[in-house]
């Protein structure tokens, strides 16, 4: 009788084995699409297998074919005579054995969707969401987005660094006016000089689409700058240009790179000065040079640099009495030294900073400094509304200002306007991701909105490249003793004395001693209470913390009435930022007592919990 193809395939096990097959290849690919992950193995491993899984498919179906099995063992078909086949309870096995692969396949489906799949998810929407916190991926970033890169100082000589920073910031500062661009902070983009990083990863850190860089070569009395625009989307030049002039050019070419930038993008840019004059307002090539010199160590944010900054504005102004912008950063160094500095009276410093803005919009009132430094010393003085006003103007000169809108955050979330000061801090975040100070501000005020764990990520990211930076540590440091994760609050507590002062190299220790029983909390608590505001300026006062966070310490050492006292010491000090501690949650158990309303009210300001905290208790 006549055998068909299909009933011999069946008589050597071929179709069975092909089923057994494919499920066992089914389930080895699915367990090790989810175990090889959850080991860190590289993803050629997990095509590899399946690779081998599909090249062995063809093979075992001949082998099926060639073979087969009898009571002496595997024999070729053609060997084994009819009455030593055992084909039909090979046939029996192999149902079962596929029977089994079914079981094993639908009970590890079943594991994978129910048990599985829900912890995978929550992996891949935890991922997302911190990369969506972090950056915005640079294709959806705007086409109208751009990040100035430091210049290239091809001069052969390291002292001519700071002019081609300078180029760049001139150029920044030009298309920083233009309200149709985004322009990201000069701080940002000038954190990766010297790096070796790519394009594409600058725009995606600072979430910008064009990046323009360059190189400066100066020499005598000539200078070439080479300039070029690239798409960080696409990887391409949009434009590139060179200009070879003499050195009394440099302010012409600034403007006309911006203009040149402003046609690529289709923008209008403010950028012609009068007299060919750059944006900062002089021809004075030496008054020029020692701005540059100051505005880059204002940047730094740090006591010695902000009076070597002071110096360098007062000879470009000495050089140039007619230098606006010279005047305008004297103001913005006087504005914050108070906070970085005792070697001058706080009310001098911030007199200083108000006589010099002033003399600026004498000559220039265009120049968005003037009105910052003036919002900044009304804050202090606590003329609020005042302050927000010329903040906002200082905006609206320059939409890209991200000193601006830190400031002006910081005032409105110290005028118990907490969600308000967040999303100025958020937008100022956003043009300076790489910002200190930014940084440290916007995690004070997710502290004032009780959001610890956010806080401490939004200054972890900041430690990820500043290691060292205070404010980051101290505030980490706080959120983990407002958490009370005392282990971790105490390396960060000594993190900070080494950074920041490292006579307060035991001020950690002390703390977490008193708070675990093993420490005279009374008389910790009452050393705390004799501190100076500024004292952290102080290498003999054995401590690290700024003011406003001194009445937190004071409360989890259970002394109430030591941490009122401190808030009415604060709020009788200029700059003693009082208003800022008052807007912690942690301040609660005092939050209704007389003395701390009759402090809200010196600081004329809003305490956001009263409400809540105090219903009934008044």
């Amino acid at each position: 009788m006549r055998v068909s193809f299909f009933d011999e395939l069946k008589r050597r096990n071929v179709i069975r084995m092909a089923g057994l097959y494919l499920v066992g290849a089914w389930l080895i690919v699915q367990v090790t699409g989810t175990l090889l992950p959850m080991f860190d193995a590289p993803a050629w491993v997990s095509r590899s297998i399946v690779t081998i899984v599909a090249l062995g498919f063809l093979p075992a179906l001949v082998f099926a074919w060639v073979f087969e099995l009898t009571p002496e063992g595997i024999k070729r078909d053609a060997e084994v005579p009819p009455e030593e086949s055992i084909a039909p309870l090979t046939a029996r096995r192999m149902d079962r054995m596929i029977i089994v692969v079914l079981v094993l396949a639908l009970g590890y489906f079943g594991f994978d969707k129910f048990v599985l799949a829900p912890h995978r998810n929550d992996a891949l929407v935890a991922a997302a969401t911190k990369a969506a916190t972090t950056t915005t991926a640079t294709p959806n970033a705007d086409a109208h987005s751009i990040a100035v890169l430091p210049f290239v100082n091809m001069s052969g000589d390291e002292a001519n660094k700071y002019f081609s920073d300078g180029i760049s910031e001139e150029i920044l500062n030009v298309l920083a006016r233009t309200p149709d661009l985004h322009v990201a902070a000069r701080t940002s983009s000038f954190s990766f000089q010297g790096k070796n990083v790519e394009v594409p990863e600058i725009a995606l850190a600072l979430n910008v689409r064009m990046v323009l860089e360059g190189s400066v070569r100066k020499q005598d009395d000539r200078v070439r700058i080479t300039a070029q625009l690239i798409d960080a989307k696409t990887g391409f030049h949009v434009w590139s240009q060179t200009y070879d002039r003499q050195l009394q050019d440099i302010f012409a070419i600034q403007d006309e790179i911006a203009k040149a930038i402003g046609d690529e993008l289709e923008v209008k840019i403010d950028s012609a000065q009068e007299g060919g004059k750059t944006s900062t307002g002089t021809e004075n090539l030496v008054a020029y040079d020692l701005y540059l010199r100051g505005i880059a160590l204002w940047q730094e944010r740090r006591e010695d640099a902000l009076w070597q900054a002071i110096d360098l504005f007062e000879k470009a102004t000495a050089a140039d009495p007619k230098f606006a912008a010279g005047y305008a950063g004297q103001a913005l160094a006087f504005a914050i030294v108070g906070d970085y500095s005792a070697r001058m009276p706080y009310e001098e410093a911030t007199a200083r900073a108000r006589d010099f803005a002033e003399r600026t919009l004498s000559l220039d009132p265009t120049l968005p400094e003037s009105y910052a430094a003036l919002g900044s010393v009304a804050a202090k003085e606590l003329r609020r509304t005042t302050a927000d006003a010329l903040l906002g103007r200082s905006i609206t000169l320059r939409p890209s200002f991200a000193t601006a809108y830190q400031w002006r955050g910081s005032q409105l979330m110290s005028n118990g306007d907490l969600e308000g000061g967040l999303a100025l801090i958020e937008r100022a975040t956003a043009l300076d991701p790489r910002s200190l100070v930014v940084a440290e501000n916007h995690s004070f005020i997710l502290q004032t909105l009780g959001r610890y764990d956010a806080a401490k990520a939004r200054c972890e990211t900041t430690l990820a490249f500043a290691p060292t930076y205070a404010g980051c540590l101290e505030d980490i440091a706080m959120a983990n003793l407002r958490l009370n994760d005392l282990k971790a609050a105490l390396p960060m507590f000594e993190r900070l004395a080494a950074a920041a002062n490292p006579g307060a190299s035991a001020q950690g220790s002390e703390l977490i001693a008193a708070l675990t029983g093993s420490g005279d909390r009374h008389a910790l608590a009452q050393r705390y209470a004799a501190l100076k505001y500024n004292s952290m300026v102080d290498p003999a006062s054995g401590n690290a913390l700024v003011g406003y966070d001194i009445p937190s310490v004071l409360i989890k050492l259970g002394e109430p009435e030591l941490a009122l006292g401190y808030l009415e010491y604060l709020a009788g000090e200029l700059g003693g930022t009082a208003d800022w501690a008052l807007m912690l949650p942690d301040l609660d158990p005092i939050r209704c007592d007389p003395r701390f309303t009759a402090v809200v009210q010196r600081m004329k300001t809003v305490d956001p919990y009263a409400a809540k905290v105090c219903a009934g208790k008044r």
